[in-house]
Parts: structure tokens; sequence; C-alpha cells
């Protein structure tokens, strides 16, 4: 009987070490279910509502914001001397803040023919022409829209920079790019919703720009265009370049690189 009583207690003495071994402890899981990345869009729209050529509104010429396409900037078939005109630009950054620049691409100076006018002028480069380094640009933050520049308050318009002075027109044929709004401009970059117009003021000449006045400061003088350029033809891409501002405070549009077309 000891026997069998000492069996029953080691018996008993097991089960009860397999009954601690199953003990559950209070616990809660809690699971988040559906992470996304998603990436964010840098889009830029541009728009033109007011343009004007010696001095008239040019009908026909805008449009609404968009994606470029075949929207152009320029298309004038028989400059002389002393024309001029002006442009208005928006740009809209659709989703996030964005640098943006202007480069002029793509350059073309045809000679076409040269009549006499430009022979006794000397001319006899072929086949590339002049126009391009007697068509002058002076680019500006157009913050009214108006088209007029207009440095002093109450807008306090501010010259947009490029790879010369910055309150100096420059030729077409020097221009490579026009600092808009990147880290060394001073300027606070495009903000989604917020619309930044852009003058382009051209002349066929000598552009003249007046900083202390509060209106009517560009002037056009045709003695800058001589015969060299008759029948020449000039054709370049205007290039509107967006980057994002997020984690990269030292973007320059001097350091972008376009791919060739």
């Amino acid at each position: 009987m000891k026997k069998i009583l000492l069996s029953l207690a080691t018996i008993v003495v097991v089960a009860g070490v397999a009954a601690g071994g199953t003990v559950a402890f209070f616990n809660d899981t809690e699971t988040s279910t559906g992470n996304v990345f998603t990436a964010g869009s840098i889009n830029l729209t541009v728009d033109s509502q007011g343009s004007s050529y010696n001095g008239n509104s040019l009908l026909g010429t805008n449009f609404p914001a968009t994606d470029l396409d075949q929207e152009h900037f320029f298309v004038f078939e028989d400059i002389k001397p002393g024309d001029y005109g002006v442009r208005n630009i928006s740009l809209h950054a659709e989703a996030n803040p964005a640098y943006a620049c202007l480069f002029i691409a793509n350059k073309d100076d045809q000679e076409n023919v040269i009549v006499d006018p430009e022979a006794e002028a000397g001319d006899t480069d072929t086949p590339d022409g002049e126009l391009s380094q007697r068509l002058q640009l002076f680019a500006w933050e157009d913050r009214d829209g108006d088209q007029r520049y207009e440095p002093l308050s109450p807008n306090f318009e501010p010259p947009l920079m490029h790879d010369g002075p910055s309150s100096s027109p420059d030729s077409f044929f020097d221009i490579t790019y026009e600092i808009f709004f990147d880290s060394t401009s001073g300027l606070s970059p495009l903000i989604q919703n917020n619309v930044r117009h852009i003058g382009l003021a051209w002349c066929a000449g000598t552009q003249t720009v007046v900083h202390d006045n509060s209106d009517g400061n560009i002037t056009c003088n045709g003695s800058g265009m001589g015969d060299d350029s008759q029948t020449d033809s000039f054709e370049a891409d205007v290039v509107l370049y967006a980057e994002q501002v997020r984690n990269n405070p030292n973007f320059e549009c001097a350091d972008v690189v376009l791919l060739p077309n």
C-alpha cells in the first residue's frame, strides 16, 4: 500500500508541473493596417494672361494654366529696330513647394540670305545669323501681373537674376538661364495655390531699364540692331524648370543640366 500511495503522490506532483506550464499571462495586441508610402510630386504649370507688341495688346496669344506643349511665348515674323514687347507668364506649383528657373535652350540663329544692306554692313557669316545678339531680354517678378516693371513702393517688384548682372538686360545670345526662385535669389520659392507672375520684356535693339522710378522703366532704342541682322531668324526653346524645396536647401539654377531634346 505504501508503494501505491507513493506512486500516486508522484503522479500528482507531475500533474501540477504540467498545469503550471500552461498558465496564460495578460496581453494585448494592436495592429496598424494598410501602411502606405506614396511619392509626392512636383508639377509646374504655366499660364499667360497678358502680352503686348509695341505697346498694343496681343489678342489670341493667351492660354490658361497648363503643362506646356505647343504654346509659344514669342512668335514675331517681321520685327524691325526699335520693336519691343512684354509677355506676362504665371507659374503654379500644383503640389509641393518648388524652386524655379528659366533656360534659353536649343538656340538656332539662321542667316537665311545676305541681302545688299547686310553685305554693306560687313556681314559675311553663313549659315549663322546675328539676330539673337540684337534681341535683349529683361525679367522681373510682376507681382500684380500688370506687365509694368514697378521696382519701388508699394509693389517692390524685384528684377530676376540671370548669369549676367541682375539689374541689366542681356541678349538672347548671352542668356543661358534666369534665376527666378532658387536658394541664391533671396526670394521665396513657389508655393502651392500661390500664383507667381513673371514679366518678360524684349527689345530689338538696346534695352534700357531704370530702377529708381515707379513706372515706365523699360525703353527700347533700335540703334542697337544694325543692318547685319536683316532677314535673319532666331529660334529657341524657353524651358521652365522646377525642383523640390524640401530637403534641398542649396539648390541653384546654375547647377541644372538640361537633357537634350
